[in-house]
């Protein structure tokens, strides 16, 4: 190609078209103007111009096509004249409606949609590799594209390859900038770029929130961030307390970004609001100090318990303090961790049932399940010792709030890919202790802490914690004050 001159015409409206590619911000736009271009300078009745897309070649472009057809036609690589170019590279022509192959005489085509007197096709090379062709087709006065042609479009198809690559590149980059924009603006954490006098440079709106609440004036900023930037290590983390108006507890991670000779530039820190966080173990640990107290006065109490009636009460009294206490440990912990296997809900029911019904019979509590004996087993896949532990809680609530003459029933629904538990609950006042209320630990909690309670049962919450990690609903419904119902939903999973 180097050895053809360019025509005086040619070479001047190149410069021009180079002007204008480099003045464009959009792909589009980049390739309307090289096949326009493309179809004037090599004089030709229509020009086309395709782009590499993994291993098709997509027409995105061309005089005269229609708009709703542009980016629709793909051929593979290889296929036709422009997927050939565009697969090695070469050149290819029709002269004279005959086909002119750099490597063959074998024509890639045999039936045109249009007539072709004569076409030339080139590659738009970047970086010295192939991301595209562009085709000038019939030759205006029946001629044949001549070397001046071929020199001309391929150097407008270089020249359009790499704005398009450049363009391309700048609209990534501008996707990924607004992404992490979004980002940025979207994290619950304060993020703020300062330079090295500490002055901010960028920061997002949770920045705004903790040191100009409703457009306050910042009493506190230039104090906090003088610490992090004063400090020698590249990274770090500290915790800073803001006294009034502000009343926050703050806690910050930073790095330090520097150059090549060790200069500082800037400081990116990440802020947390960490004061509800201490709010929040301020709260447990009076709590567990409550708790404690509480469990000492029932030790000290059965040490000097001189019968063993009242020992054994008081013993029982221990253990369920420390039983709601680990319940409390798993609550606080987040979702439960369960380990799914095939068993019968029917079955799990009836070991639970085997341990706790004499006891119940003792007590003159009745529990009567017969209909959910007559729906007959039921498998799924289940945590086997979870799903064992909410009847066994279950009945042992009974056990525990119902008076003599209370009655516990349970009961079964089939849905589709689902089953639902029916335990209910008969005696007098039930409704204080089996409640919607009993389900929300965070609620029981806040009435131990305040003195609204003495005890804490935390059976039915956890009973939902266990429920939940199946992916299943449970809801609690008083249909009076003696009587309530608890209601299970498990899917089933074959």
């Amino acid at each position: 190609m180097a050895k053809y001159c360019l025509t005086q015409p040619q070479a001047e409206g190149l410069l021009q078209i180079w002007e204008k590619i480099a003045a464009e911000t959009e792909v589009q736009k980049v390739i309307g103007i090289v096949v326009q271009n493309a179809k004037e300078i090599c004089s030709a009745e229509k020009a086309v111009l395709a782009l590499i897309e993994g291993e098709k070649l997509c027409f995105v472009g061309g005089t005269g096509e229609d708009p709703n057809l542009v980016g629709r036609l793909r051929v593979d690589l290889g296929v036709g004249i422009p997927g050939k170019v565009a697969k090695d590279g070469l050149v290819r022509r029709v002269e004279n409606g005959i086909y002119r192959s750099p490597v063959s005489g074998v024509a890639p085509f045999s039936h045109p949609k249009e007539p072709i007197r004569s076409t030339l096709c080139v590659p738009m090379l970047f970086q010295g590799e192939p991301t595209g062709v562009i085709q000038v087709i019939n030759k205006a006065g029946d001629g044949a594209f001549s070397a001046e042609d071929e020199c001309a479009l391929q150097l407008l198809a270089n020249q359009g390859a790499a704005g398009i690559a450049r363009m391309r590149l700048h609209e990534s980059a501008l996707k990924e900038s607004q992404r992490i924009r979004g980002i940025f603006e979207a994290l619950t954490d304060g993020i703020m770029v300062v330079d090295p006098a500490g002055n901010p440079l960028q920061y997002n709106k949770a920045v705004e929130e903790m040191f100009f609440p409703g457009n306050a004036p910042n009493f506190a900023l230039t104090t906090y961030l003088s610490q992090i930037v004063q400090s020698g290590s590249l990274a770090g983390s500290s915790e800073v307390v803001l006294f009034k108006p502000h009343n926050l507890i703050l806690s910050n991670r930073f790095v330090q970004i520097r150059d090549r000779q060790g200069k500082l530039l800037e400081v990116v820190i990440s802020i947390r609001n960490i004061t509800d966080q201490r709010a929040v173990d301020r709260r447990f640990s009076q709590f567990y100090a409550i708790m404690l107290h509480k469990s000492k006065a029932v030790v000290t109490h059965a040490l000097k318990a001189r019968k063993s009636i009242q020992h054994r009460k008081l013993l029982r009294r221990q253990s369920e303090i420390l039983r709601n206490l680990l319940f409390l440990t798993e609550l606080k912990s987040g979702p439960l961790r369960i380990e799914k296997e095939n068993c019968d809900i029917l079955g799990l029911y009836k070991t639970a049932r085997k341990r706790l019904a004499p006891r119940l019979k003792r007590k003159g509590i009745s529990l009567v399940d017969a209909p959910f004996d007559l729906e007959g087993p039921q498998g799924g896949r289940f945590d086997r010792q979870r799903i064992l532990q909410v009847f066994h809680l279950l009945l042992r609530k009974g056990l525990r709030m119902l008076p003599p003459s209370g009655e516990i029933w349970l009961g079964q629904e089939s849905i589709p890919g689902k089953i639902r538990l029916n335990i209910g609950f008969a005696g007098k006042r039930i409704s204080e202790d089996i409640n919607p209320e009993s389900l929300d630990w965070n609620r029981q909690v806040d009435a131990i802490i305040a003195g609204d309670v003495k005890s804490l049962n935390l059976d039915l919450s956890f009973i939902g914690h266990i429920v939940r990690a199946h992916k299943g609903s449970i809801e609690v419904n008083v249909e009076n004050p003696q009587r309530v119902n608890v209601a299970i939903t498990l899917p089933l999973e074959v």
